[in-house]
């Protein structure tokens, strides 16, 4: 399971929302189906790759920010894996949340195109990319 820092998080929100372009939202919001896949590297043996279900919601009064409500599909059934706020980069034109896990910190990034979304899990330490995403956008009652 995923943590994060809420006090961290919620200091990060606050400045770039303070100084962020309208992000857009629309292109984010909604529920996203997809393959979370393991990426071979030292350290992420015990990995597994998944069918992940996205729900990425408004967050009120932060026009960069982004609640996203993640699952994953086991034996059939949509199992509530994690919760996170991500701020768009306009930048790099793309959606980031920083993650504890374990003894690890590291960051989900996120890019859309259209109804395509791709994004990495990369962990900060060694810079390693441990998971990569490719997912749809889709009705709600699909998912």
């Amino acid at each position: 399971m995923i943590a994060f820092s809420l006090i961290a998080n919620a200091a990060l929100l606050l400045a770039l929302d303070a100084d962020a372009a309208a992000a857009p939202k629309v292109e984010i919001l909604g529920v996203w189906k997809g393959l979370s896949t393991c990426a071979k590297v030292e350290g992420n043996e015990f990995c597994h790759d998944e069918t992940v279900v996205y729900n990425f919601v408004d967050v009120a009064g932060q026009p960069a920010t982004v609640g996203l409500k993640a699952a994953r599909i086991v034996d059939g059934t949509l199992r509530r894996a994690y919760d996170l706020y991500f701020t768009y980069r306009p930048d790099a034109g793309e959606w980031t949340s920083e993650f504890d896990r374990d003894t690890s910190r590291g960051v989900w990034t996120y890019v859309v195109s259209g109804d395509s979304m791709t994004g990495t899990a990369m962990l900060l330490s060694g810079r390693k990319i441990v998971r990569n995403v490719t997912a749809k956008r889709m009705a709600k009652e699909q998912a």
